[in-house]
C-alpha cells in the first residue's frame, strides 16, 4: 500500500486506475477487479486478474460488471451485492459472473465534488471476504484516487490549453513576423516608386527637349527609357510581393472589444512555466474593465514577447523578479512589464526596436520580438514607452486607447480642421536623418516649398531665421545629436508660433523623456511610414483652428498631466 500511496501522490502519466486495482487486489481477498471511466460514458479503463473459464464469455462478463458500475455511478454511492445469484434477473449477464465462481460484488464510484470520475468493481469468491473493514478500505482508496484523478485531469486540461495557446501564439507570431517584414519593405518600396516616377518624368522631358539629329543623345535617352521601364516592372513585382505578404498576415476578423487584463492572463499560461524553471518571481496586478479595440492574438503576442524579454533580462540576477500590471489611465489602458535586470541604456532604446537587432547571445534570437511589439501596438493606435524601473531595471509601458465594454471610445477624437482651397502653396520643413524619407517627402510634396534638415542643429538655424515662416514642420523624434523634443523646446522659447506648427513622427517607440515631453507639448504625432493624407489635412487647416485632423494621433489627452506614476510598491522590491 505504501507504493500505491506514493503513486497517488505523484502526477500521473496514465494508468492510474490500473495501479489502483493492483493495490486493492494486493491488500484484499478479491478475486478480480475492473475499472470503468466516466468521461461521458462508462468505458472499460482497466482490469486485473480477470481469468475466465472456457465456458465463460469475457464480453458478457464485462457487460455484467459495467451494469453494476452504472448502478453505482447513477446512485453516486457504493453498491454491495452479497449474493450475485439473487441478481441474475436484475443485472444483465449476471450469470457470467456466477459462472466465474464469484459470489459477492462491490461497485465503488470515485467521486470528486459530486462528479463521478470512475467506478471500481471488485469481485469476491465468498461474501465473508467482503466485510466492513474491506468496504471501508475500498472507500478510502476511492477517495484518494478521486483527488489524484482530478489533479491529473486538471493538469491535462491545463497542458491542452497551454498547447493550444502555444500553437495559437506561434501561428500569430508567424503572421506578425510576416506583417513586420511587409511593413519594413513598404517604406523603401514607396520611396523607390516615387523615385521611379521622377525618373520617368525626367526621361520624358529629355525626349521632348532632345535634338532628333543627335543620334548619340537619342540612343542614350532610349536606353534610359528602357532602363526606367525595367525598373518599373521590378518595382511592381516587389510591391506585389509586399501586398501578398500583407494579405497573408492580415486577419480577416475585424478588431474586437477585448479586456487587456484577460489577454494578459491567458498569454501568461504559456510563459508561466518559464518563470518557474528560471526561479523568477512574477508579480501580477490587474485593474477591472481595461477594454481596448484590437485583435486578441496579436496583443497576446505583445504580452508574451515582453514577458520573455523580461525573463531573459533578469534571469541571471540573485533575486530575479518581474512585475506585470494592466491598469486604467484616463483615456488609455496600460500594459506595464518591469524587471529588476540591468535595464536598457538610454542610447540603446532606438536600436532594440530595430528589426534583427538583438543582445541575446544565441542563434535562436532573431531580434524581431520588440519590432513586432512596436508594429502591433502602433497598428492598435498606441505606442510603447521605455522607462527606468524605480529601484533598477527596465519598464516597458504599452499605451493603448481605452474603450468601454461596447467598444465606444472613452474620449472622442479631435474633429477635422476646416480646409480652404487646396491649391495654395505651403512652406514645409522636413527634419529627418533618413535621406530616403526626406527625398521621398520632398518629391511627394513638390507642389510646395519643401526644405530638409538632417540634424536638430541644422534645423534650428533654419527655424530661427525670422524671414522663414513654415506652415508645417515635420520632425522626427530621434535625431543625431539633440532629439526632436529638445529642438522643439528651443524653438518654443524663441518662436512659439513656429513651435505650434510642429508634427512629430516616430516609429511607435519612445523613451520616457521624449514621451513625457510630447505629451506635455500636445503636438500631433504620426507613425512611420508617413502617409500623405494626414499631412495634406494639416497643411490646409485654417490658422485659427490648430486642432489636428482625426487621422492624426496625439499622445496626450485632457487630464494627462495628472497621470499617476505606476510602479511596483517597495515591499515587492
Amino acid at each position: 500500500m505504501w507504493a500505491l500511496s506514493l503513486r497517488l501522490a505523484q502526477e500521473s502519466s496514465g494508468g492510474l486506475l490500473g495501479d489502483c486495482l493492483d493495490g486493492l487486489l494486493d491488500a484484499s481477498a478479491a478475486r478480480c477487479a475492473l475499472a470503468f471511466g466516466s468521461d461521458g460514458a462508462l468505458e472499460p479503463a482497466a482490469e486485473r486478474r480477470l481469468s475466465v473459464r472456457p465456458n465463460t464469455d469475457p464480453l458478457r462478463l464485462r457487460r455484467a460488471a459495467r451494469a453494476l458500475a452504472a448502478r453505482a455511478a447513477t446512485a453516486r454511492r457504493i453498491v454491495l451485492v452479497s449474493d450475485i445469484r439473487r441478481e441474475v434477473d436484475a443485472v444483465p449477464e449476471a450469470a457470467e459472473i456466477v459462472a466465474l465462481g464469484v459470489r459477492a460484488v462491490l461497485a465503488q464510484p470515485i467521486i470528486h465534488r459530486r462528479t463521478v470520475l470512475a467506478t471500481l468493481v471488485l469481485m469476491f469468491d465468498d461474501p465473508a471476504m467482503l466485510d466492513d473493514e474491506t468496504q471501508q478500505f475500498v472507500t478510502t482508496i476511492a477517495s484518494m484516487t478521486a483527488v489524484a484523478l482530478e489533479r491529473d485531469r486538471h493538469v491535462e486540461e491545463t497542458e491542452t490549453q497551454r498547447s493550444r495557446l502555444v500553437t495559437g501564439a506561434s501561428n500569430a507570431g508567424v503572421g506578425l513576423v510576416t506583417a513586420t517584414v511587409a511593413h519594413e519593405l513598404k517604406s523603401p518600396v514607396g520611396a523607390l516608386a516615387l523615385q521611379h516616377d521622377e525618373l520617368a518624368r525626367l526621361v520624358e522631358q529629355l525626349e521632348q527637349l532632345g535634338d532628333p539629329s543627335d543620334t548619340a543623345l537619342g540612343g542614350a535617352v532610349a536606353e534610359l527609357s528602357e532602363l526606367a521601364g525595367d525598373m518599373g516592372v521590378a518595382i511592381a513585382r516587389v510591391r506585389e510581393t509586399v501586398e501578398n505578404l500583407t494579405s497573408m498576415s492580415r486577419r480577416e476578423a475585424p478588431p474586437l472589444c477585448v479586456d487587456l487584463a484577460t489577454v494578459a492572463r491567458e498569454a501568461l499560461i504559456v510563459a508561466r512555466p518559464h518563470f518557474e524553471r528560471q526561479g523568477i518571481v512574477l508579480h501580477e496586478r490587474y485593474d477591472d474593465d481595461c477594454f481596448t479595440l484590437g485583435r486578441k492574438d496579436a496583443l497576446g503576442q505583445v504580452v508574451l514577447n515582453l514577458a520573455f524579454n523580461a525573463i531573459d533580462a533578469c534571469a541571471s540576477g540573485s533575486r530575479p523578479q518581474v512585475w506585470l500590471r494592466v491598469a486604467i489611465d484616463g483615456p488609455h489602458v496600460l500594459l506595464i512589464v518591469q524587471d529588476n535586470g540591468p535595464g536598457v541604456p538610454p542610447d540603446a532604446v532606438e536600436s532594440i526596436f530595430l528589426p534583427f537587432y538583438t543582445t541575446k547571445k544565441t542563434a535562436h534570437a532573431p531580434g524581431l520580438g520588440l519590432k513586432i511589439c512596436s508594429d502591433v501596438v502602433a497598428a492598435h493606435g498606441g505606442h510603447i514607452e521605455v522607462h527606468e524601473r524605480p529601484g533598477g531595471g527596465a519598464a516597458f509601458h504599452v499605451v493603448l486607447p481605452r474603450v468601454d465594454d461596447s467598444g465606444r471610445a472613452r474620449i472622442t477624437g479631435p474633429a477635422p480642421a476646416a480646409r480652404p482651397e487646396s491649391g495654395q502653396r505651403r512652406t514645409i520643413l522636413v527634419i529627418d536623418d533618413d535621406p530616403i524619407l526626406s527625398r521621398a517627402l520632398r518629391r511627394a510634396l513638390r507642389n510646395h516649398d519643401v526644405r530638409t534638415a538632417a540634424t536638430a542643429s541644422e534645423a534650428e538655424i533654419i527655424l530661427l531665421d525670422p524671414a522663414y515662416v513654415p506652415h508645417l514642420v515635420i520632425c522626427d523624434v530621434y535625431l543625431p545629436g539633440q532629439n526632436g523634443n529638445v529642438l522643439h523646446e528651443r524653438i518654443k522659447r524663441e518662436r512659439p508660433e513656429t513651435a505650434d506648427r510642429f508634427v512629430f513622427i516616430t516609429g511607435g517607440v519612445l523613451r520616457q523623456v521624449e514621451a513625457d515631453y510630447i505629451k506635455g507639448s500636445r503636438r500631433p504625432t504620426l507613425q512611420k511610414p508617413v502617409e500623405l493624407a494626414p499631412l495634406n489635412a494639416m497643411l490646409y487647416a485654417t490658422d485659427a483652428d490648430s486642432t489636428p485632423p482625426s487621422s492624426v494621433r496625439t499622445l496626450s489627452e485632457p487630464g494627462d498631466s495628472e497621470r499617476p506614476t505606476l510602479h511596483p510598491s517597495r515591499k515587492d522590491d
